[in-house]
C-alpha cells in the first residue's frame, strides 16, 4: 500500500477516536464508530531507514552520557555542574500500560514485557524493556512488580531473548529491522552483534541446541554459537522474499529441535548437518510482512500473515488455508486478527489462542474458535468504579487491544497464555480449558481463582501522554492532570495532600477511558481543552471548585459546554496540533497552531477566534513577551514572524538560520518558544529544520537570529514539545522527542540532562517555580519531575518561601495596589518600580507591613506595564509584574 495512503487511513482512523469514549459495555449508538481495528501504521514497524537512523542517534547519546542509572534521592549534575537536581518518576501509577509482546526466563517466573508506544511514523514511538515477574498460583507470589530496564537505551523490538549463561542472564535485542544486541547486565549497557547485516527481519533461538540464535533479513540466514556475540553465514537465497525464521521453543513439543523459515510463499526446514535448508512445501504465492509469524510444531504448524492463515499437519509439506473469525467487540463477521506472536499450545498444538479486542480461542486447528464479550469492555469500565475498588477490579475492564498472544511455564511447570494489549498483560491458567461461555461473568476479583490477571497495574509506568496535555494545579504540586493515548485520563485519586507529599510516585485515578481528551493549563487554575486537530475549542473552565476544592480530570472535563466553543476548518497533515495558552492571561487566550495561527479568545461570556495565515507549513511554535505580553513571536516556515497586538497582526517576517522542513502526511513542524521573564528582546527557539539546526536565539527583539544548537538535536530530532524558562532566567529547559535538555542562559549554551533518568520522549513541560521543579509528561514513560537544586538558581530557601507566600492585588491595578505576604516572613519591604525600558520611576523605602500587606499609591504612574523589584528585610528577593490600567 502507498504510504500516503497508509498516513491518511492513520490520520482517518485516529480522527475518528477524538470523542470521548464511555466506560460501559454497552455502547452508546454515538460511540459505536469511534475505533477501528484496521490501523495500518499502528501495525506498522520501523523501516530500515528509520531503524538505521535511530541507532545512530542511540550510540552518539550514550558515547556522550554518563554511565550512571536512576537512584531515588541522588543527586545529579549537568551543565559542567553548574546545575544539580534531583529526578522522580511521578508515575501515574495503577494505570494499565501498552504491551508488545513478552519473554519468560525458562524455570523462573521472571517475565521481560515490550512495550508497544503505537506509530511507528512518529519518531516517539520507542519502546522500552519491562522486566517483573507473573503471578505463580502454587506460591502465591508474583505480578505488580514490574521496572523499566531500557531507560537509556529505547528503541523498537521485533524480538527479544532471555536466557542463563551459568550464573549470568543474557538478553538479546532484536531491533525492528534493524541490527541485534546483547546485553548481561539487564539492559544497562547493550553491545553489538557482529556479523550481521544492518537491517534484519526475523530471528529465533534454539534453546535445544545450546542456545544456538538464528537471523535472516529475507535473503541471507546467519547463525551464532556464541549466544548472539557473533554471526556467521550460512545460506544465501537467490532473491530477497518476506522470511520468518521459527523453532518449538519446549523439549516437550515434537521436534523441538527443527528450524524451520518460510520464505516467499515455501516451507523450509534446516538439515540434520545444519548446513543448508531443505524444502518442505508451498503454502502462498509471496505476501506480505505485516503481522507474520509462525506458530505450533511438526504436529500442527501454522504460518500467519495479515489476518491470512496456513495450516499444516504434515510437518509443513502441504498447507490448508483456513479463515477463522474474529470478534470486534460483539461483531462477529470480521477476520481474526493473529497478533504479532500466534500462539499454539505447546503440548496440543490444535489448541491456539489469538484475537484483537476479545480474547479467542480455538480447540480444532483453527476450525472452529469460541469468543466472548464477557468482562472485557470496549473501553475502561474501571473508571466508573469507587475508589476503594479500582485497584483490583480496573486490571480486569481495560479495554485490550491485543498485540500478541503466547503460552509460557512458570517456575513450577504450570502452563498459562500470554496476551500482551494496550490494557497491560494479561495472563492466564485455564482459559484454553475453561473458556467462558457469552454472558457468564468469571471470576477476576483476586489472583488465584481468576481467568485473566493482569500484571502489570500497579508498578509499571509507562502511559503514553499526548502532547501539551499535562498540567498542574496551582493550589498543590501533587495536583498533576494528564491525557493519553488509548489509556485514558488520570488525576490524583484524592487530595490528602498529607499523605501524599512524601511519595516519589503518587496514585492515580483514570476517570476518563478511552483517549483522554486534550486539555491543558498554564496558571493552574482553568483549563482549555481543543479537538486534537484544532477543529474546536471549548472555553476555558475552573481547574477548583467554587469552593477551592481539588477536581478529577472527568469533573473538570464536564463543565466544558457546546454552547461555550468554536470550530476552525481543519488546516493539518497532523493527528494532532500544538496549542499555546497566553502567559499572562490564561483565562482568555488560547492558540491553535496549525498551518494557520487560530486565536481563541473568551471574556467570561462569549467566545471569538480570529486566524492568522502566514505561512505554508505548520506553525512550529509560538512565544509571548513577558513585559509587554501584547509582544508574540510566531515560528513558521523557518521565519519569525512579530506580532504587536497580542496576534491580531503579524507584520513583521524575519528570516533565520532554519530551513523550511519539507512537511509530509503524518509528521509536521512541532517546536517550542520562550522569552526570557526579565528581558524581552531575548527569545529562543527550538524545532526541526532541513539542515543541522535545531535551536536559535535573538537578544535584540527578533531582528536577528543566530545558531547556538550545539548538543542540542537537529533535523526532526529537534521535535520540541514545551520549553520552560526558570523564573530568573538562569535556566530553560526542553523536552524533545530524544530526551530532555537544559540551555544555560549566561553560556548561551545547551545540555543532555537524561543521564540518569533515561532518554524519555517528551510531549509536554511544566514549572512550578514554588518547588523549584519541572514537570516532563513522557511517551511511554511516566510523570517525570526535576527538582532544581537552589543553589544552581543562586536563591536560597528565604527567597523560594518569599516569593511562594507573596501576592499582589488586584491586577491590573488603578490607583492603589495591596502587597501581600501571607506569613511573616518579613516585616519590611523595599520596592523599585521599572518600565518596560528598564527605567526606575518610583521607589518605596520601609514599607511596614500591618497584619501581613500593604498598599501603596501608584497613581503617579502612567498606564502599562512595570516590574517591581522587591527586597524583604531578611535580604530576600525576588521580582513582581505590575500593571496599571
Amino acid at each position: 500500500m502507498n504510504k500516503l495512503i497508509i498516513y491518511a487511513l492513520a490520520v482517518v482512523i485516529l480522527l475518528s477516536c477524538e470523542k470521548e469514549k464511555k466506560n460501559s459495555v454497552n455502547i452508546p449508538k454515538k460511540h459505536k464508530k469511534e475505533k477501528k481495528e484496521e490501523n495500518p501504521d499502528k501495525y506498522a514497524i520501523w523501516t530500515e531507514k528509520q531503524a538505521a537512523r535511530h541507532q545512530k542517534i542511540l550510540q552518539k547519546l550514550s558515547s556522550k552520557a554518563k554511565k550512571t542509572n536512576y537512584k531515588k534521592g541522588r543527586s545529579y549534575s549537568y551543565d559542567e555542574s553548574h546545575l544539580r537536581g534531583t529526578w522522580k518518576n511521578r508515575g501515574p501509577k495503577n494505570m494499565p500500560g501498552a504491551f508488545k509482546f513478552t519473554e519468560m526466563l525458562d524455570d523462573t517466573d521472571v517475565i521481560y514485557g515490550v512495550s508497544h508506544n503505537h506509530y511507528a511514523s512518529e519518531f516517539n514511538s520507542k519502546a522500552l524493556i519491562f522486566k517483573g515477574t507473573v503471578y505463580n498460583p502454587k506460591t502465591g507470589k508474583g505480578g505488580d512488580d514490574f521496572k523499566v530496564l531500557t531507560a537509556n537505551w529505547p528503541n523498537r523490538y521485533q524480538n527479544l531473548f532471555a536466557f542463563k549463561i551459568d550464573s549470568i542472564t543474557r538478553l538479546v535485542a532484536h531491533i525492528e529491522n534493524g541490527p541485534l544486541y546483547y546485553s548481561d547486565d539487564d539492559g544497562t549497557t547493550w553491545s553489538q552483534s557482529n556479523g550481521l547485516p544492518d537491517a534484519n527481519t526475523s530471528s529465533i533461538i534454539n534453546r535445544q541446541d545450546d542456545h544456538t540464535i538464528y537471523v535472516t533479513n529475507g535473503q541471507l540466514v546467519f547463525f551464532s554459537t556464541d549466544k548472539g556475540a557473533n554471526f556467521f553465514l550460512l545460506k544465501e537465497f537467490n532473491t530477497k522474499e518476506n522470511s520468518f525464521l521459527y523453532t518449538p521453543r519446549y523439549d516437550l513439543q515434537a521436534n523441538s529441535e527443527a528450524i524451520y523459515l518460510a520464505h516467499g510463499g515455501t516451507f523450509y526446514k534446516l538439515n540434520d548437518k545444519k548446513t543448508d535448508f531443505s524444502k518442505l512445501g508451498t503454502y502462498t504465492t509471496n505476501h506480505g510482512s505485516r503481522l507474520f509469524s509462525i506458530g505450533g510444531d511438526s504436529r500442527v504448524l501454522y504460518i500467519t500473515e495479515d489476518k491470512n492463515y496456513w495450516v499444516s499437519n504434515d510437518e509443513g509439506k502441504t498447507w490448508v488455508n483456513k479463515h477463522p473469525k474474529g470478534n470486534y467487540y460483539g461483531n462477529r463477521t470480521v477476520k481474526m486478527s493473529p497478533g504479532k506472536f500466534f500462539a499454539a499450545h505447546p503440548e496440543n498444538p490444535s489448541i491456539s489462542i489469538a484475537g484483537y479486542s476479545q480474547p479467542i480461542i480455538s480447540l480444532d486447528k483453527l476450525n472452529t474458535n469460541h469468543s466472548t464479550t464477557t468482562g472485557w469492555g470496549r473501553y475502561q469500565n474501571g473508571t466508573s468504579l469507587n475508589t476503594e475498588d479500582y485497584y483490583n477490579r480496573i486490571r480486569f475492564n481495560y479495554h485490550p487491544d491485543f498485540q500478541s498472544s503466547q503460552f509460557f511455564y512458570n517456575s513450577t511447570g504450570d502452563l498459562f497464555s500470554v496476551r500482551c494489549s494496550d490494557g497491560g498483560i494479561f495472563i492466564s491458567y485455564k482459559e484454553w480449558e475453561d473458556f467462558p461461555n457469552e454472558g457468564t461473568a468469571f471470576n477476576n476479583t483476586g489472583y488465584k481463582d481468576a481467568h485473566y490477571i493482569n500484571l502489570n497495574v500497579i508498578n509499571t509506568i509507562n502511559p503514553l501522554i499526548y502532547r501539551n496535555n499535562l498540567f498542574t494545579g496551582y493550589s498543590n504540586p501533587n495536583h498533576i492532570y494528564y491525557s493519553t493515548q488509548d489509556q485514558g485520563s488520570g488525576s490524583i485519586i484524592n487530595d490528602d495532600s498529607k499523605r501524599e507529599d512524601n511519595k516519589e510516585v503518587l496514585d492515580f485515578y483514570q476517570s476518563i477511558g478511552g483517549d483522554g481528551p486534550p486539555i491543558n493549563s498554564h496558571d493552574g487554575k482553568y483549563a482549555w481543552k481543543w479537538q486534537r486537530q484544532g477543529t474546536k475549542v471549548y472555553a476555558p473552565v475552573k481547574i477548583y471548585s467554587n469552593t477551592g476544592a481539588f477536581q478529577s480530570i472527568s469533573k473538570i472535563n464536564r463543565q466544558f459546554k457546546d454552547e461555550y466553543s468554536v470550530s476552525f476548518t481543519k488546516k493539518t497533515a497532523m493527528a494532532y496540533v500544538q496549542t499555546y495558552i497566553d502567559r499572562t492571561d490564561s483565562d482568555k487566550n488560547m492558540w491553535v497552531l496549525s498551518k494557520d495561527l487560530n486565536r481563541v479568545t473568551w471574556d467570561g461570556t462569549s467566545i471569538t477566534s480570529h486566524t492568522v495565515d502566514k505561512g505554508t507549513n505548520h506553525v512550529a511554535a509560538l512565544a509571548q513577551a513577558t513585559l509587554n505580553p501584547d509582544k508574540l513571536y510566531m515560528l513558521q516556515d523557518g521565519k519569525v514572524f512579530i506580532s504587536e497586538d497580542r496576534g491580531t497582526t503579524f507584520d513583521t517576517e524575519i528570516t533565520t538560520p532554519f530551513s523550511k522542513t519539507n512537511e509530509v502526511i503524518g509528521r509536521g513542524d512541532i517546536g517550542s518558544g520562550v522569552v526570557l521573564p526579565n528581558d524581552d528582546n531575548w527569545i529562543l527557539f527550538c524545532g526541526p529544520s532541513t539542515n543541522n539546526v535545531g535551536s536559535i536565539l535573538s537578544k535584540d527583539g527578533g531582528q536577528t537570529w543566530i545558531d547556538i544548537t550545539g548538543d542540542f538535536p537537529s533535523g526532526i530530532d529537534a521535535q520540541t514539545s514545551g520549553m520552560v524558562v526558570t523564573s530568573g532566567g538562569e535556566f530553560v529547559f526542553a523536552g524533545t522527542d530524544i530526551g530532555p535538555y537544559v540551555f544555560d542562559v549566561a553560556k548561551e549554551k545547551w545540555y543532555s540532562i537524561a543521564e540518569g533518568i533515561g532518554f524519555f520522549n517528551a510531549t509536554d513541560v511544566d514549572y512550578i517555580p514554588s518547588i523549584n521543579t519541572v514537570r516532563f509528561a513522557s511517551w511511554g514513560s511516566g510523570i517525570l519531575d526535576f527538582k532544581i537544586d537552589t543553589r544552581s538558581l543562586s536563591i536560597d530557601d528565604n527567597d523560594v518561601a518569599f516569593k511562594t507566600n507573596f501576592n499582589v492585588y488586584p491586577t491590573p491595578a488603578n490607583e492603589f495596589i495591596t502587597l501581600q505576604l501571607k506569613n511573616s516572613i518579613s516585616s519590611k519591604l523595599n520596592i523599585d518600580f521599572y518600565n518596560i525600558l528598564g527605567k526606575k520611576v518610583l521607589t518605596k523605602n520601609d514599607v511596614t507591613l500591618i497584619n501581613n500587606e500593604v498598599t501603596i499609591n501608584t497613581s503617579q504612574l502612567t498606564p502599562g506595564i512595570y516590574i517591581a523589584n522587591i527586597l524583604g528585610d531578611k535580604n530576600q528577593k525576588m521580582s513582581k509584574k505590575i500593571i496599571i490600567q
